[in-house]
């Protein structure tokens, strides 16, 4: 549980740090390399924004691309935290991403710390332990997990374990 759910936290920082310091069409390209096609879950992802899943990646619009790339987290919004099998009060608000190999240049050419607030929870409190006693069988593990709300988008839209490809994961993950 621990594993799956720690996971998923640090895929969100990923993505945070690339949606920071790249461009779309470079999102978009370490998404795609040359000749990749879609997986099921990304084809989700196509629909849930209005796009033909029946495209292939080299098929898309630049505007869709940017869609499909950036998930534009709104940093506040973000709900998901890591877990520990103890409950320590002193983890339960942490600074992450102080690192000296965590600094990103900015749109105005500064270098920023690319750090945020955020904390750890414990485990058998965790939505991972949850969706594991709720599922009925491993097809309904799957969908609950990839469909986890962690944050939303600066426009509202939720993000789900799924948007940032790791509902699979999490799986192997438990």
């Amino acid at each position: 549980m621990t594993a799956a759910n720690n996971l998923l936290a640090a895929a969100i920082e990923t993505r945070l740090f690339h949606e920071d310091s790249q461009s779309d069409e470079a999102l978009f390209r370490r998404l795609f390399p040359e000749g990749s096609e879609f997986s099921p879950c990304m084809k989700r992802r196509l629909v849930k924004l209005g796009i033909d899943p029946s495209k292939k990646p080299s098929d898309l619009t630049s505007i869709e691309r940017s869609a499909f790339a950036r998930l534009d987290f709104d940093k506040e919004s973000i709900t998901w935290q890591r877990v520990l099998d103890v409950c320590d009060r002193h983890l339960r608000r942490v600074q992450v991403g102080l690192g000296c190999n965590e600094i990103i240049v900015d749109k105005s050419s500064q270098k920023v710390q690319h750090s945020r607030l955020t904390g750890f929870d414990i485990t058998v409190a965790s939505e991972v332990m949850a969706v594991l006693a709720l599922a009925k069988d491993l097809k309904d593990l799957r969908e609950k997990l990839g469909s986890m709300v962690v944050g939303y988008s600066k426009n509202g839209a939720p993000i789900t374990a799924d948007d940032l490809g790791c509902g699979k994961g999490l799986i192997v993950g438990i």
